[in-house]
């Protein structure tokens, strides 16, 4: 059940560092019905469990000074307040995922590398509604538009974002119908319907039902298969980061995941150039997160590859390394994909720039059993030619073919994500640019493999 319009609720924050409640008010900016109350110790926790007002949904615990501190807010936490569900938030330290959760914890979530998912994860253990204009974007989930159908009675609202004036506008309510025109005008213009995220079952039951009624097969439609692959993300993550000791199925788990992702998006799929095209663009134009990097750099390499000509088994390779390029990012002290790294300080700078050695790193410690196509392209996605890149700074003849590919598919993303809430470039005009980079000397990308893509990518 949902809170009521205009009700507020308790959330615990518990943490003794001021930059725990400042990062949770970043993540849960905009989500008002929110009453975020910081507690600085455990023995916090107990004096306000005599207030008899005081009464928490939810906790929101900070994970960072190890497991045996951790366990010790969780135990104290869940004595407490039995019925409140609880989050722990970790970043670098190592934490036992499997000793925290079997204190209490619902779940363990990376507090930079998850926070995409940190929202839905909140909304779904503590359901608000949100209403008005005023909603903010990590609150609502995008469609794809061929899960929609004109002129079929909605039972979820609606919304388009305006990145330009940060505010989500209302398109149509529930009880409403969304007309041909509306559809054909998103398609064309290549923007983003929204549904809020406390609306995901319904708009997965909509879609669904119009599946049914095109006679397909298997009724699931591309929104919940693109949100079931960021739950897959989410989760080979969890192995990933957690510190609990294990073995080889723990490596095999993560690559059968990473194939579950590419077999359900059908990223491997055998196209015809348009229909590449197309598909290309559907990953385009949504605001950058981890979950959304990894995804996106997999399709366009995929499809890239075969725009190239690649055999299949090749394109899995692509696909596999675009889903775990950027791993390592979850070693850094910050959120890439919400600051301007152009601006970062000496030394974060020089740290960013081994993320990818790191996820390589991570790969190999969980034994992830991967070929040296998959490690190439993750280790070489950041390289440029003639040395600029990083982190090996590799001349231009050792950076492998999958290396540029993958640095193509990851520029092309930069390009058509939304940047600092301003507007993306369309498919091909980043395209273009790209290829008019390699044209005019400046060597960012390699000349042969950027004409070849940009030819063949075309509506």
């Amino acid at each position: 059940m949902t809170t009521s319009p205009g009700k507020t609720v308790d959330v615990i924050i518990g943490s003794p560092h001021p930059g725990f409640l400042e990062t949770i008010q970043a993540v849960l900016k905009g989500y008002y019905p929110y009453i975020l109350q910081q507690f600085k110790s455990v023995d916090e926790i107990i004096d306000a469990s005599s207030n008899a007002e005081f009464k928490p949904i939810l906790a929101l615990i900070d994970g960072q000074d190890g497991t045996n501190t951790t366990n010790e807010w969780v135990q104290t936490t869940k004595m407490n307040y039995p019925d409140c569900h609880l989050i722990v938030l970790h970043s670098s330290a190592p934490l036992d995922f499997n000793i925290v959760k079997k204190n209490g914890a619902d779940e363990v979530m990376h507090i930079n590398f998850d926070r995409e998912f940190i929202s839905d994860m909140v909304l779904q253990l503590a359901p608000i509604d949100l209403d008005g204009e005023n909603i903010p974007i990590t609150a609502l989930m995008p469609v794809d538009l061929r899960d929609m159908e004109p002129n079929i009675t909605l039972n979820f609202d609606v919304y388009v974002h305006l990145p330009a004036n940060h505010r989500s506008v209302i398109l149509r309510h529930s009880g409403d119908v969304i007309e041909d025109r509306h559809v054909e005008k998103f398609k064309n213009m290549r923007q983003q319907m929204y549904v809020k995220k406390t609306q995901m079952k319904q708009f997965f039951e909509f879609a669904r039902t119009i599946m049914s009624m095109r006679n397909i097969p298997f009724p699931i439609s591309m929104t919940e298969k693109f949100h079931r692959s960021k739950k897959n993300i989410y989760e080979f993550m969890q192995i990933f980061l957690n510190a609990a000791s294990g073995d080889y199925s723990m490596g095999k788990g993560i690559l059968d995941k990473c194939k579950t992702i590419i077999n359900e998006l059908e990223l491997n799929k055998t196209l015809p150039g348009p229909e590449i095209y197309d598909e290309v663009c559907r990953y385009t134009g949504n605001t950058r997160s981890y979950y959304h990097d990894a995804l996106c750099v997999s399709a366009f390499a995929a499809y890239f590859a075969q725009l190239l000509d690649w055999p299949e088994e090749k394109r899995e390779s692509a696909a596999i390394a675009g889903l775990l390029h950027n791993i390592g990012l979850s070693q850094a002290n910050f959120s890439a994909t919400e600051i301007d790294v152009t601006k970062l300080s000496g030394e974060q700078a020089h740290d960013y720039k081994f993320y990818p050695e790191r996820s390589v790193n991570l790969v190999k410690a969980k034994k992830v059993p991967i070929n040296q196509d998959i490690q190439d392209g993750i280790m070489q996605h950041r390289e440029l030619p003639g040395g600029r890149g990083f982190p090996k700074a590799l001349p231009t003849e050792d950076i492998t073919a999958i290396g540029k590919l993958l640095s193509i598919a990851y520029s092309f993303h930069q390009l058509t994500a939304l940047r600092d809430q301003a507007s993306a470039l369309a498919p091909q005009i980043a395209m273009s640019t790209m290829k008019d980079d390699a044209i005019s000397g400046n060597g960012n990308y390699d000349l042969v493999m950027i004409s070849t893509i940009a030819k063949k990518f075309k509506p």
